[in-house]
């Protein structure tokens, strides 16, 4: 670690704060001008709890609540203080997504994402590195997987609010700054992800036959960001400052618009480039920035077509857009989207039925479930 600690500036402001979950009864009527108690689920929560805008960035139109480990959740090794968001009255099974700060923050500062997501149906987990200073890259995208595994595990856990609402084939991965380049980490060890939205990403590969060789205190090391170090295919959103150089000399050539350039031509991938901004473009959901991550998740985890659409629409904040993203119609019953309608999507549909799973396209009729009258329809049009 001592080769690259050089590289890492402290971006966080070192404010430390509570959420209204982390508090027992008595605090939480301490700080009653901030949280109320619920009796039913016994638990401390912001006051307006999300749904319909009540907190300023959970507009949503979903309420939400908490679990924490004091409350039964994992405790993941990989990662400190995880806290689950979930949506209430949401359709189920819920699509997840996993989310980690930048260096020196720990779970907490991610809460207003985490907030943001659950707000808009999604099952989103704040989690923090086991050590906030000297934690890599590389072991912070292992926190996101294990983070992963948590949910997963709810979907089973006797007593959990999300027994048997969990969709546990559907993850998502995001983090901010060091997160953010973590959430590529992730996506390289593990290709099941879904979709991944780094925000104001920084990314440390160290690879001596693929890197220039430099020292520092007389240690070798060898970084760069080069294709070879970034190719994975899942899906991804990339938030960076077009000034954030300015603030990051030391990451030149590691920022979210070289992940960009180095990711494979095949990936779906989409850059903003917050215009006049710095390194703070996409630390909390506001404007644009959300209103671009939520259409990106619910296109790629929901198959939302129409938010594929505003994809392709140039934000008015940006000084930069770029996106490689081809939007395509969807024939109805294409549930494997290959253009064709027959037998195979059958199969898949059997396949969803019978592992009580859930995919957008596959809800032919809409009703928020997958069963025997979604692949009574597709029958019919291969029928017809």
């Amino acid at each position: 670690m001592k080769k690259i600690n050089f590289l890492i500036t402290i971006f966080a402001s070192n404010i430390i704060y509570s959420e209204c979950s982390d508090l027992d009864y008595d605090l939480c009527l301490t700080y009653s001008q901030y949280c109320e108690w619920s009796e039913d689920s016994g638990q401390c929560f912001e006051i307006g709890g999300g749904g319909g805008g009540g907190n300023g960035n959970a507009n949503g139109p979903y309420d939400f609540s908490t679990i924490s480990e004091t409350q039964g959740l994992r405790n993941g090794p990989d990662y400190r203080d995880g806290v689950v968001y979930y949506p209430i009255n949401a359709v189920a099974p819920y699509k997840s997504i996993v989310l980690t700060p930048g260096f020196g923050g720990g779970s907490s500062y991610m809460s207003t994402w985490a907030e943001f997501f659950a707000s808009h149906g999604f099952i989103a987990m704040r989690i923090g590195p086991n050590d906030e200073i000297n934690d890599s890259h590389f072991q912070r995208g292992e926190g996101l997987i294990d983070g992963i595994e948590s949910i997963r595990q709810e979907n089973t856990r006797v007593g959990s609010p999300l027994y048997g609402l969990v969709d546990t084939e559907n993850f998502s991965v995001s983090g901010y700054s060091m997160g953010g380049g973590a959430s590529q980490n992730a996506a390289l060890m593990d290709n099941s992800i879904k979709a991944v939205i780094s925000l104001n990403p920084t990314v440390l590969f160290e690879d001596c036959n693929l890197c220039p060789s430099d020292s520092y205190e007389g240690e070798v090391y060898c970084i760069c960001l080069v294709p070879e170090l970034i190719e994975h295919y899942i899906p991804t959103l990339i938030f960076a400052g077009e000034i954030e150089l300015n603030e990051l000399e030391a990451y030149a050539g590691l920022l979210g618009q070289d992940i960009y350039a180095n990711l494979p031509l095949e990936t779906e991938k989409i850059l903003f480039e917050g215009a006049g901004s710095g390194h703070g473009t996409a630390e909390s959901p506001y404007g644009e920035v959300a209103d671009y991550a939520l259409a990106f998740m619910n296109y790629f985890v929901l198959g939302d077509q129409s938010s594929c659409e505003q994809l392709l629409v140039n934000p008015s904040t940006t000084s930069q857009y770029l996106t490689n993203i081809n939007c395509q119609d969807i024939v109805q019953g294409d549930v494997n989207s290959d253009t064709i309608v027959n037998v195979q999507d059958i199969v898949l549909l059997v396949n969803l039925v019978m592992s009580n799973s859930y995919e957008n396209a596959a809800d032919l009729n809409q009703d928020g479930i997958v069963n025997v009258l979604d692949i009574v329809q597709v029958v019919n049009l291969i029928l017809n």
